[in-house]
């Protein structure tokens, strides 16, 4: 290889992964929580080969997936009562959204993008009512866990609006 045609390789690379740093950089200082957002998709392998916001946003509703069912654990391991049962079928709707969410974000269909939108905010919503429900009490541990699953979930919504 000569100099000249190494030089334009390492010049596209340099650009390719500055336009992807970019495209993080991007819709994570528009997310609620920069700090959580650009954690998840920089320590995620596949956001680095990740060619679109639709590759970017699969990968952050499996994040909040995983986020949304730590904090039911995190709610199951409470005890019972009811803010806890409440919260746990809060949780459980919240992973039935983001499920939708993973097959909605496949679409190029417009109606999907506003449907997963939707979903998104829903799957929002409940979350942040399993945060009210414990009001002033909610233990250090599942206050964490929610404002973490939040965070996600706030970030499809930033790539929705952007698709």
């Amino acid at each position: 290889m000569t100099l000249k045609s190494f030089l334009l390789v390492t010049l596209a690379l340099v650009l390719l992964c500055g336009c992807q740093a970019d495209l993080v950089n991007d819709i994570c200082s528009a997310s609620t929580n920069p700090s959580i957002c650009n954690q998840v998709l920089r320590s995620d392998p596949r956001s680095q080969i990740a060619k679109n916001l639709r590759d970017l946003g699969q990968i952050v509703i499996d994040k909040s997936l995983e986020g949304t069912q730590a904090t039911l654990k995190v709610v199951n391991s409470l005890g019972k009562g009811p803010e806890a049962s409440t919260c746990v079928e809060n949780c459980e709707d919240a992973i039935d959204s983001l499920n939708d969410c993973k097959n909605l974000i496949k679409s190029f269909n417009k109606i999907d993008i506003s449907t997963l939108q939707t979903t998104a905010s829903a799957a929002l919503t409940d979350v942040d009512t399993c945060d009210d429900n414990y009001g002033e009490k909610e233990p250090l541990q599942l206050q964490q866990a929610t404002q973490r699953a939040k965070g996600l979930i706030d970030v499809i919504l930033v790539i929705a609006n952007r698709l």
